[in-house]
């Protein structure tokens, strides 16, 4: 009976943390949220035509949309990263080409599978991120096609578009006008259970060109969460912009952030041909002069050390001295000495000051004494 009662205790505790998860509309996106997950993995920046971005740390010649690769789902055409950040950057705001950082991120809070624009052929499909200026309606979007520059977009061949990834078989850039010449563009968001789903490339086309079929798949298959409009906050009958305001990416920033907002000098790892230099201050590109109390002591210290004597020269002198007869070009080395080189080779002949005196002559015997004239001349 006792065990029981801990069962049935036990079970109603599991019913009730059950209910008290929130439920799914409660959830909403935030910017801030961005900033801080995305952080270790680039820098925030502020540009004048967008506002504040995010460039990633990548290796030179990285575009979106390459790492990774394509479901059709129950969302439509849905795109599975393998960035390392994960796949927000995809899935919320757009990517533009902003010189001289290259692909930055802007940040958005609605939810697609895909914020992309599409152009394809039979035997080639495409794709370039919408441009920070797209918007839509809680409806969705069917209108004009949206293009962009040829060499934002990434192409593939038809017959491996789907299960393949992009980055082993995507199409040479160099080859985008003459491929972009020959496709169909669409740009083509529909709305249905209140979530946005990228309508592209029928999938039947696709499947007659690869001579395969193409299945539809769960969402959570491309490893993402679908987020409704409601979710995002959006209300009925009001127009969506891919981006949020500047304003809103500028309030989201936290002073942990700040750092981030300027360009820093490691810039690398990340866009190695297209980082922006880092900004020198005049004191910086020039270089601080020294200072005077610097100056003069170096100068006093300088002045204080006593020349060195020349003493290669003197070993030369001294080695040509040993030989007996010099070569024609040992004589000409030494007649084109500096003076002072010369002024130390000794003379050949005794100097004057250095001569023995001459002797003088013994004097003559005295008669006197011949002892001591005898010593005398022993001396």
């Amino acid at each position: 009976m006792r065990r029981s009662l801990l069962v049935s205790i036990f079970l109603a505790g599991l019913v009730t943390l059950a209910s008290a998860r929130p439920a799914l509309g409660a959830v909403s996106v935030s910017v801030s949220v961005f900033h801080r997950t995305l952080a270790p993995y680039g820098r925030w920046v502020t540009t004048a035509s967008y506002g504040n971005v995010w460039a990633p740390s990548v290796a030179a010649g990285w575009q979106p949309y390459v790492n990774g690769e394509w479901y059709y789902t129950d969302c439509g055409w849905t795109w599975a990263s393998s960035d390392p950040w994960g796949d927000a950057p995809f899935h919320y705001g757009t990517w533009v080409w902003e010189p001289p950082y290259g692909w930055v991120w802007v940040p958005g809070t609605i939810w697609a599978p895909a914020w992309v624009t599409w152009a394809y052929s039979d035997d080639f499909v495409g794709w370039a991120p919408v441009p920070p200026s797209f918007a839509l309606t809680a409806t969705g979007y069917v209108g004009t096609p949206v293009v962009v520059a040829t060499n934002s977009y990434v192409f593939v061949p038809t017959r491996q578009f789907v299960g393949v990834r992009v980055a082993s078989v995507r199409v040479p850039a160099p080859r985008n006008p003459a491929v972009f010449a020959h496709t169909i563009r669409t740009t083509s968001f529909h709305v249905s259970g209140g979530v946005l789903h990228n309508v592209g490339p029928a999938p039947q086309r696709i499947a007659r060109v690869a001579g395969r079929r193409i299945d539809t798949v769960p969402v959570a298959k491309a490893g993402v969460r679908p987020v409704s409009l409601t979710e995002s906050g959006v209300a009925q009958g009001r127009q969506l912009a891919v981006v949020a305001p500047k304003a809103e990416r500028a309030a989201a920033i936290s002073p942990s952030d700040a750092a981030h907002a300027r360009p820093s000098r490691n810039v690398e790892s990340s866009h190695t041909a297209t980082a922006r230099p880092a900004k020198a201050r005049p004191d910086r590109a020039v270089g601080r002069p020294p200072k005077p109390e610097s100056a003069v002591a170096k100068t006093q210290k300088t002045a204080s050390k006593p020349a060195r004597p020349a003493e290669k020269p003197q070993r030369s002198v001294a080695k040509n001295l040993s030989a007996e007869k010099p070569r024609p070009e040992t004589a000409r080395q030494e007649n084109s000495r500096p003076e002072h080189v010369a002024a130390a080779r000794p003379a050949p002949k005794p100097h004057p000051a250095r001569s023995e005196p001459p002797q003088k002559p013994n004097p003559p015997p005295h008669p006197q004494n011949p002892e001591k004239d005898h010593k005398e001349a022993q001396q």
